[in-house]
């Protein structure tokens, strides 16, 4: 059965999803602070055209909606759904709710983490300090959750709409970009927009495919 629950941009995850996403761990961080972000639970109205999206599918993926782009990842824990509302997300191996506790806890690991001289050492001295700060949950529990959402596949694919950086066929204005990292990405140039409808189809794997034209 499928179910899309939306949600208002708030500022924080507006200015970090506006941003170009250089590595896994600024990915990683966007969505832990975007799971944070829905104890608001603030619905987003139809008129609304900056939003985050989570279609719930055989794939569940998020989708960050914004006026020159649309990125989409792999959507890592499970929800449970009440009515419109998401209530309850977790890691399905470990049984842990995704808490506000947890998730500030994670946040504060992988903030840690984009700094260079971060070491592997100091990687399992923060997962050891901060387990001694979370209730009924273990060291083995955490390095669960850690290890999953750092090896996870993202599935990352973004549509931009990029004046800006123009070049003809080499870069044309409508395109997607595919894979996060630079080195592995390729450009899918588009004869014409596409909203967050079309992306969302074409990423559907319970719906006909699209066709590329070559």
């Amino acid at each position: 059965m499928k179910k899309e629950i939306s949600y208002n941009m708030g500022k924080r995850i507006f200015e970090m999803a506006s941003r170009p996403l250089r590595s896994k761990q600024e990915v990683i961080l966007l969505l832990l602070y975007t799971i944070r972000m829905f104890d608001v639970d603030e619905l987003i109205s139809e008129s609304k055209s900056v939003k985050v999206a989570i279609s719930i599918n055989k794939m569940n993926r998020i989708f960050y909606i914004l006026e020159s782009k649309i990125f989409s990842m792999q959507f890592p824990f499970y929800l449970e759904i009440t009515g419109e509302k998401i209530s309850r997300i977790y890691d399905m191996k470990t049984g842990l709710n995704m808490d506000s506790m947890l998730l500030s806890t994670l946040i504060g690991i992988f903030e840690k983490t984009k700094t260079n001289n971060y070491s592997f050492d100091n990687f399992f001295d923060e997962i050891v300090h901060s387990e001694n700060n979370l209730q009924n949950v273990n060291m083995e529990q955490l390095w669960e959750i850690v290890k999953f959402i750092s090896t996870y596949d993202l599935g990352y694919l973004r549509y931009d709409y990029d004046k800006e950086h123009q070049n003809g066929l080499l870069h044309p204005v409508n395109h997607l970009d595919v894979y996060l990292d630079t080195a592995a990405t390729c450009k899918i140039g588009l004869e014409k927009p596409i909203d967050y409808e079309v992306l969302k189809d074409i990423l559907d794997t319970t719906t006909n495919c699209c066709f590329l034209k070559i």
